[in-house]
């Protein structure tokens, strides 16, 4: 009885008051703000280390994977094991003096874990080789995830031309990438001359995850000033994924022919009517040009063609000749070994051969002739007419890539560019540089 005339009496208050007040608080309401504080919310908690921390051993002269597996706390069985799991993505037992390998082992007992190992230059692929809960061992080939930020790089042509690669933070690859743009336009081995200048536009290739750069990647435009004329070239796939370098009207960069065999050397003795022979001591005529190079240096086709001598042939040494079409043929001396046959079609770049010094050869060098109709010709005194330009179906694409690269490489976007972690220079505005480079091995 006392519970209901509670509840009679709460509800009577309740309505009194909403009766007797509510003009009080509407005067109320309009005077004061009401103020909510919402709670921040939580980080989510950090996830707990690992039961193993990474450590690195360099491979030593003499080590084999077993033993220095074996070092780390397996035995012979199991670093056997190791081995075989890896094998279908890498030969462990073909380690290098040098090469680094990660070892995941345990903080507290020195457990093995795992194997890091590098399948690449760079580790952006890497095999990982953990032992299971039932203590077999199981290998992943694993991808980083990286991210292509374009940017550009500048020098003009003083010195060096690895001094300079050394500057920019360039490999030997970026460079021959630079070159292979212009090769149909400029010779390399002779055309570089004092105050040429050069910039590109190149993938600076990045860790995903911590911005930090890895390398660079594909040269997506570039720009070579060579004695006051300016070539251009922007890199475009088209849709059936075939890759080439176009200058802004859409005319490829490509010609019938590379400018020369080699993609960098020093010419030592060039075409003459009238030629001092070292070997045979008089004078004759030379009927080609002779580029000096280190053996084994590759030997291109300059052109497509097929091939219709393969052998040795007296002074010439080990020979091949191509023929490119009805009226140009050429061919390469002195080989050291012969990468071709004949009878096979050959596509320009193509390698068909190695630098030696076979036949009457006073060291290792190629003697390179060109041909037309038959006859010899200075190679270097030709011209010869571009491939097709882009294609009509392709020319919006071709637009579209040209509108997205061409700032790049005027400079008008250098400020967007963003800074690596690495702290390479997105832009380097002069460097001194001469690419008189030494010949690639």
């Amino acid at each position: 009885m006392l519970r209901s005339h509670f509840s009679i009496f709460v509800v009577a208050v309740s309505i009194c008051l909403g009766a007797c007040s509510s003009s009080q608080f509407a005067d109320q309401a309009e005077a004061e703000e009401v103020s909510l504080e919402v709670a921040a919310p939580q980080p989510a908690p950090e996830p707990p280390p690992p039961p193993w921390v990474e450590e690195q051993v360099s491979v030593q002269r003499g080590s084999t994977i077993a033993r220095i597996l074996q070092d780390q706390g397996l035995e012979y069985s199991q670093a056997l094991a190791v081995v075989d799991a890896a094998s279908g993505i890498h030969d462990l037992s073909r380690i290098k003096i040098g090469e680094q390998l990660t070892f995941r082992m345990g903080r507290e007992d020195r457990r093995f874990y795992g194997l890091l190992y590098p399948l690449d230059r760079y580790g952006e692929r890497r095999l990982l080789v953990e032992r299971a809960e039932d203590g077999s061992f199981l290998a992943t080939e694993l991808q980083l995830a990286t991210e292509r930020v374009p940017v550009l790089l500048a020098a003009r042509v003083e010195g060096s031309l690895w001094a300079t690669r050394e500057k920019l933070g360039l490999s030997a690859a970026n460079i021959v990438g630079l070159a292979s743009v212009f090769e149909w336009e400029i010779d390399f081995n002779t055309g570089v001359r004092e105050g040429d200048s050069f910039s590109m536009v190149i993938e600076s290739v990045r860790d995903d995850a911590t911005g930090k750069q890895i390398r660079y990647g594909e040269v997506l435009a570039a720009e070579y000033v060579n004695s006051g004329t300016a070539y251009r070239g922007f890199r475009f796939v088209d849709s059936e994924e075939r890759l080439g370098y176009y200058n802004e009207e859409g005319l490829s960069t490509k010609k019938m022919f590379l400018k020369s065999p080699l993609k960098f050397s020093r010419i030592s003795s060039g075409f003459s009517k009238r030629r001092y022979h070292p070997v045979l001591k008089r004078w004759r005529a030379h009927n080609g040009i002779d580029y000096a190079a280190s053996r084994g240096t590759p030997v291109r086709a300059i052109g497509g063609g097929r091939v219709k001598f393969t052998g040795t042939k007296g002074g010439y040494g080990k020979h091949v000749r191509v023929r490119h079409n009805g009226k140009y043929a050429s061919s390469y001396s002195h080989l050291s070994r012969i990468a071709v046959r004949r009878g096979q079609v050959l596509s320009q770049g193509q390698i068909v051969g190695y630098v030696g010094a076979t036949g009457l050869a006073t060291g290792p060098h190629l003697h390179f002739e060109f041909y037309v109709h038959g006859a010899y010709a200075n190679f270097r005194t030709q011209k010869f007419p571009r491939t097709e330009p882009i294609a009509s179906s392709e020319r919006a694409a071709f637009d579209a890539e040209l509108a997205r690269l061409k700032p790049l490489l005027d400079g008008d976007a250098a400020a967007q560019l963003p800074v690596p972690a690495s702290g390479v220079p997105e832009r380097t505005a002069v460097l001194d540089a001469k690419l008189s480079a030494p010949i690639l091995r």
